[in-house]
């Protein structure tokens, strides 16, 4: 008897162990990548359900009264009096408790749309999912314990019994809403296929165009598609043309979203966000193609092109930078909320995720009346088991919660919202109790998952330019930025250069072809960003073009040092190639780079130590340029800005179109890059490579 009430005491505490670290692995153990902590996930949760299962049946045979008698011992007490049946019912809620939490994590995990295959994400026309049988099994045993544990439970009463026993069901219910939601949309065009039907729905609009407003709003697929509005052709599959052309189909497309907006007096018309919303939700549809490794017939399309130049907008007024880049930013939000965290539930399924968040409420419910009857019935009997239990129960509690407000805050309840009201205006216009609870919602504050930032470093002075983390800093991206890039966007037409022209222009007696010596993007960058720098060392100006011309340039370097793989050269050469550069600025200037100097002062000996024959010949370059913009625009500092904002600019727009759709991929994970925005632009702009020519002229 000893021996299984040290088994048991044990075990309880093991167990308790178990539970609370089961709290934080299972509700954000997914995001953490590192081995140590994906193996602790998962052995802990392998360990607990065996555990806690062979406390209890230990239990059950300590107040056995058929083992009782046959020990000779006196009788045990019944119901709340007897501390080992007091205990059983408290682990049994542990369990129930864990795997409510578990299984509504790992429901999650398996609607997950998205695999990689190839570098690129993939996501496979109705795909189906693998239910997790493993959930299934757990709740199957657990049905067992609490049907042997009941006969010791008289006490309690059926009531309470009753409630326990729903409050478990609730979390295998929701566990298959989930599962049945994704089954559906798995299979549906709206999500399963949706890839494959935008990749031929772009197709078409290649060859037939149209659009609203003279062809002037392209009719890109926002939301609404099912079997009904699709034929399947040789080609693939197509949007039937009468359905396009029937201004009330359920199929919503932009140009209708444009012309809401444009001759409608509802929510579209007074609030302009909400349109571009639409927008960027229709352009990331279009990008799933190119991360799922889909054929781009639009590629080159000169129509795709002047919607973009226009500023992604019918009018023919001037383009707003920040709208763009604000359209672009939501559009790469859907993208890395789509595949880098839950599946959101209001995009599996209409009346399923309504019953899911229905029994979210429930659960949250029966959590509170489990722990009531618990508390008015003792069942829990020592404060360390209070304080666990407690913490689990309120755990259950915060996880719905939590569940319940994202869906609300979520953009994509927003677009589901925003599609049926374009589908059924009128109704929802008749109701203004409706249409204000509708104004309401869409009025929430949206999760921000996208940075607005953009790393910065220097190759002359990277100390200055790191945390005490050792990070690179990163600042908030400067409209001046956003600005430079849509002018040299315009004024190229999606043509890009490499820079040379720029160079070429600037450098006067300095002409020089990296490519006629075995020169690189890579040290093009590190050339134009020594020079940038020591122009900066000398200029007064703060205009927009010095700060978009700074921060470019430091962000160039910092996809040279941090993100390599980015831009066009070899990852493996463009990481030698820095290393050796650093190296020769740190020999060249020392260790603390003469940060107490004056101005002029450090530009002078900067300028001497990097112009040595000794030097890097990037270095020397970079010094050369630099001295040329000081003497030469010294007394007209405004040109020498532009001229740089204007280099760095159209580099950006350079080295943006790029095949490795997993380096951006990888850098959504991360919260997202600029040039992660600058390619997406360029690919819906129909710029999918770069050019091929490297001798500084405009293909």
């Amino acid at each position: 008897m000893l021996a299984t009430d040290n088994f048991v005491n044990g075990g309880i505490t093991a167990a308790a162990v178990l539970a609370i670290l089961l709290v934080p692995l299972s509700t954000f153990g997914r995001r953490w990548r590192h081995p140590a902590v994906r193996f602790l996930a998962w052995s802990t949760s392998i360990v607990f359900l065996p555990l806690t299962s062979s406390v209890i049946f230990s239990l059950l045979d300590r107040t056995s009264p058929e083992l009782t008698k046959q020990c000779g011992g006196p009788a045990q007490p019944t119901g709340k009096d007897n501390p080992y049946i007091q205990d059983m019912w408290t682990l049994l809620l542990w369990v129930v408790l864990i795997l409510t939490i578990k299984t509504n994590v790992d429901a999650d995990a398996a609607v997950a749309v998205a695999s990689t295959d190839g570098g690129h994400v993939s996501v496979g026309d109705g795909q189906r999912i693998r239910p997790p049988i493993e959930n299934l099994a757990q709740y199957a045993w657990v049905a067992f314990l609490i049907w042997l544990c009941v006969p010791r439970a008289g006490w309690l009463g059926r009531f309470h019994i009753a409630v326990f026993i729903a409050f478990t069901a609730l979390g295998l219910v929701k566990m298959a809403l989930k599962l049945a939601a994704f089954r559906n949309a798995s299979n549906s065009f709206a999500l399963g296929k949706n890839t494959s039907l935008i990749a031929g729905h772009m197709a078409q609009l290649v060859t037939d165009g149209g659009g609203a407003n003279g062809g002037r709003v392209p009719r890109y697929i926002v939301m609404g598609e099912t079997e009904r509005h699709v034929e399947e052709s040789t080609h693939g599959y197509r949007i039937k043309r009468d359905v396009l052309e029937d201004k009330f189909s359920s199929l919503v497309t932009l140009d209708r979203v444009w012309l809401l907006a444009d001759h409608g007096d509802g929510i579209l018309a007074r609030r302009q966000e909400l349109r571009d919303l639409c927008l960027s939700y229709s352009l990331f549809k279009i990008l799933r193609r190119r991360l799922s490794g889909y054929p781009l017939a639009d590629a080159g399309s000169g129509e795709a092109l002047t919607f973009v130049l226009r500023g992604m907008d019918s009018a023919s007024a001037g383009v707003n930078a920040d709208r763009m880049f604000r359209v672009m930013a939501d559009e790469l939000w859907f993208a890395s909320d789509f595949y880098y965290t839950r599946t959101p539930l209001c995009i599996l399924g209409g009346w399923l995720a309504t019953l899911s968040y229905l029994c979210s409420i429930l659960i949250i419910v029966g959590a509170i009346a489990v722990a009531w009857f618990y508390e008015v019935m003792d069942v829990v009997h020592t404060t360390p088991y209070k304080v666990i239990t407690f913490y689990l129960l309120h755990a259950v509690v915060f996880v719905e919660i939590w569940e319940i407000a994202a869906g609300v805050r979520s953009k994509w309840t927003k677009m589901a919202l925003l599609g049926h009201y374009i589908r059924h205006e009128s109704a929802w216009r008749r109701s203004s109790f409706v249409h204000a609870v509708l104004r309401a919602v869409l009025r929430v504050r949206k999760p921000r998952r996208w940075r607005h930032e953009m790393g910065q470093n220097s190759v002359l002075e990277p100390r200055r330019f790191l945390r005490w983390t050792g990070r690179m800093r990163s600042v908030e991206v400067s409209p001046a930025v956003r600005d430079a890039v849509v002018r040299s966007l315009l004024s190229t037409y999606g043509r890009m250069s490499n820079g040379g022209v720029v160079a070429r222009r600037v450098g006067g007696k300095i002409d020089w072809s990296l490519d006629g010596d075995g020169g690189s993007t890579t040290e093009l960058i590190l050339t134009w960003h020594v020079a940038t720098r020591l122009f900066e060392m000398r200029v007064t100006s703060a205009s927009a073009d010095m700060i978009a011309a700074c921060q470019l340039s430091y962000y160039c370097a910092y996809l040279v040092a941090a993100a390599p793989e980015l831009l066009p050269d070899s990852v493996a050469w463009t990481e030698k190639r820095y290393r050796e550069v650093s190296a020769d600025v740190r020999a060249a200037l020392g260790k603390d780079g003469g940060s107490s100097e004056s101005a002029a002062g450090r530009y002078g000996r900067v300028m001497e130590a990097l112009s040595a024959v000794s030097r890097d010949i990037v270095l020397q370059r970079g010094a050369e340029l630099g001295r040329h913009l000081v003497e030469q625009h010294g007394e007209d500092e405004a040109s020498a800005c532009r001229i740089l904002a204007d280099f760095w600019s159209e580099m950006v727009l350079y080295v943006a179109p790029s095949e490795n759709v997993k380096g951006h991929v990888q850098a959504m994970a991360r919260g997202g890059e600029f040039i992660t925005l600058v390619w997406a632009l360029l690919l819906h702009a129909g710029v999918t490579t770069r050019p091929e020519t490297r001798d500084g002229s405009i293909p």
